[in-house]
C-alpha cells in the first residue's frame, strides 16, 4: 500500500490549510526526509518532508484547502503499481501510471469497507471524521471506512448521519434538493453555488464540500446572489481569498459579530521617554540594539496589565477568564497581511530584553520562520501605526483577548505654562476593549496607567 501524504497540523488552533507547493511534481521521485511541499496556515508557513521513499503522487492540487488529517497525496514504492483512480480521488484519473500490471493486481478497491483498526487498537480514521462522530453521537465501530486501507473519512460519518434518517433525506427529495453534507450546503451558499448544477461524488452521489469548490472554479450555474456584487472589468484583478488573508478577514469579521467593542483614544506626554529611547539607543549601539517607541509601549502595557487584570483576560461562553500570565501579542504587517507573534510574559523582561525579543519575533515573521509557539499565548495586543503618520484609529481586538492597544505617531504639540506656550511631543494611544468584559472606567484607569508610565519612563527600567 502507498504511503498517505497528510495535511500536517501545526498548533492546537490550527482548523485548516493549503499545500502552497508542490516541491516534488506529480509522478516524481523523492526520498524519506526530503522536502515534498509547503504548508500555508492562516499564521505560519512551513515545509514538509516525505516519510518515505518513491514516486510521488498528488491527490489535491496548490492552493486547495483542506483540513488538518487530510490526505494530499501518496508515495507508492518504486515498482509499486499506481492505480488509474486514486483513493479519494473522487473519480480524477491518475496523472501517470508508473507500472503496467494486470488490472486484477492493481485495481485498489474503493468500495466501502469495515473500519481498519491500527496497532495500537484504535480504528483508523481521520481527525475530522472523529470529531463529527464524536459531535453525532456515531459509534466508529459502525461506520464503514471509504478511505484508504478502510480509514473513516469525514464523508462516511456523513453518509452515516444521512442514512440514519429517512425522513430527513426524503425531506430534501420532496424538496427537489440533491443529496448533500451540511458543510456542502454551507460552502454553496457562501460561494453562490447552485447544487442542482453540481454531480455528487461522495457516497451514493452525495454532494462534498469539495464538489462545491470545484463547481464554482469551473463555473458552474449559481443560485440568485442575495447581496450586490461588484461589476468586474476586464482591467480588474481577482486575487483568491486564501491563506493568511482569508484567516484575516474571517476573524476580524468574527470578532465584531461577537464582541461589545468600543474605543477610547487617551494623549501622552512623550518627552521624556523620546530622550530615554535616544539615550538606550546609543547606549546599546555596540549590541546592534534600536528599541522602538512601540518597545516602551509594549513594556509599559506589560506593567499596568500586572495591577489591572481585568484587561489580561478573555471571555468564554460561561465565564471570564482573568489570566496569570501576561503575554502581550505585537502586530507585525507583512505584504500578505497582519500576524501576531506574542511576547511571552512580557512584564518579566527588562526594556533591553523585550526589545531583543521584539526583534527576533518581527525578524522571523518577515523571514517566514516563526514557530508555532512564537504565535500562541497571547492575553493582550499592542499594534502601531504611528510610523504611517496615523494619529488615531479603532484596533479590533484580536480574539478571545479582551483588549487591544493603538500606538499613534508621536506629533508636536504646544502646553501652557501659565501664559506661556511650551512646546510638547504628544501620542495618542487608542484602546478597544470588549464591554462584555469590563467597563469603560477600568478600561480608562487602565489606559491612564500605561500614559503615566510612558510620561516618567524611568519606571519602565526597574
Amino acid at each position: 500500500m502507498p504511503t498517505e501524504v497528510y495535511l500536517v497540523k501545526v498548533g492546537m488552533n490550527m482548523t485548516e490549510g493549503v499545500v502552497e507547493e508542490w516541491y516534488i511534481p506529480d509522478g516524481g521521485s523523492v526520498s524519506e526526509g526530503e522536502l515534498i511541499y509547503r504548508l500555508e496556515t492562516e499564521k505560519v508557513n512551513l515545509d514538509v518532508d516525505a516519510e518515505a521513499t518513491g514516486i510521488v503522487k498528488h491527490l489535491v492540487g496548490e492552493g486547495i484547502t483542506k483540513e488538518p488529517g487530510d490526505v494530499v497525496g501518496y508515495i507508492f514504492a518504486e515498482g509499486e503499481a499506481i492505480p488509474d483512480v486514486l483513493p479519494g480521488a473522487g473519480g480524477a484519473p491518475a496523472a501517470t501510471t508508473a507500472t503496467a500490471a494486470p488490472a486484477a493486481q492493481t485495481e485498489l478497491t474503493l468500495s466501502p469497507a469495515a473500519p481498519s483498526v491500527g496497532r495500537d487498537g484504535r480504528i483508523k480514521a481521520s481527525p475530522i471524521a472523529r470529531r463529527l462522530a464524536a459531535d453525532r453521537g456515531l459509534d466508529l465501530a459502525g461506520l464503514q471506512g471509504t478511505g484508504p486501507g478502510g480509514r473513516i473519512v469525514e464523508a462516511d460519518v456523513l453518509a452515516a448521519e444521512y442514512d440514519a434518517t429517512p425522513s430527513a433525506a426524503a425531506a430534501e427529495a420532496d424538496d427537489g434538493v440533491q443529496r448533500s453534507s451540511p458543510m456542502a450546503r454551507k460552502v454553496a451558499r457562501e460561494l453562490g453555488v447552485n447544487l442542482d448544477n453540481v454531480h455528487g461524488t461522495g457516497p451514493g452521489g452525495r454532494i462534498t464540500k469539495d464538489d462545491v469548490e470545484a463547481a464554482a472554479g469551473a463555473g458552474a450555474p449559481a443560485a440568485p446572489a442575495v447581496v450586490a456584487t461588484a461589476t468586474v472589468s476586464a482591467d480588474d484583478q481577482a486575487l483568491p481569498l486564501r491563506g493568511m488573508r482569508k484567516t484575516i478577514a474571517r476573524r476580524m469579521h468574527d470578532s465584531l459579530q461577537e464582541m461589545a467593542q468600543l474605543t477610547m483614544d487617551m494623549d501622552v506626554v512623550m518627552d521624556d521617554a523620546v530622550k530615554l529611547r535616544g539615550q538606550l539607543i546609543d547606549e546599546w549601539q555596540e549590541d546592534g540594539l534600536r528599541p522602538t517607541y512601540t518597545d516602551l509601549v509594549i513594556r509599559a502595557a506589560a506593567k499596568a496589565l500586572e495591577k489591572h487584570r481585568k484587561m489580561n483576560a478573555s471571555m468564554t461562553e460561561t465565564e471570564i477568564v482573568q489570566h496569570g500570565a501576561i503575554n502581550v501579542g505585537m502586530a507585525v504587517a507583512l505584504p500578505e497581511g497582519l500576524i501576531v507573534p506574542v511576547v511571552k510574559n512580557a512584564n518579566a523582561l527588562s526594556v533591553q530584553a523585550l526589545a531583543r525579543e521584539t526583534s527576533r519575533l518581527a525578524l522571523a515573521a518577515r523571514d517566514g520562520t516563526l514557530s508555532p509557539d512564537d504565535l500562541q499565548g497571547g492575553t493582550f495586543t499592542v499594534t502601531a501605526l504611528g510610523m504611517f503618520g496615523v494619529d488615531s484609529f479603532t484596533p479590533i481586538i484580536n480574539s478571545p483577548e479582551a483588549g487591544i492597544l493603538g500606538v499613534n505617531r508621536i506629533r508636536d504639540d504646544v502646553a501652557w505654562e501659565g501664559d506661556k506656550p511650551v512646546k510638547q511631543q504628544r501620542m495618542k494611544l487608542s484602546l478597544t476593549w470588549d464591554h462584555r468584559v469590563l467597563d469603560g472606567a477600568p478600561a480608562a484607569e487602565f489606559l491612564g496607567a500605561v500614559r503615566d508610565l510612558l510620561e516618567a519612563p524611568y519606571r519602565l527600567l526597574i
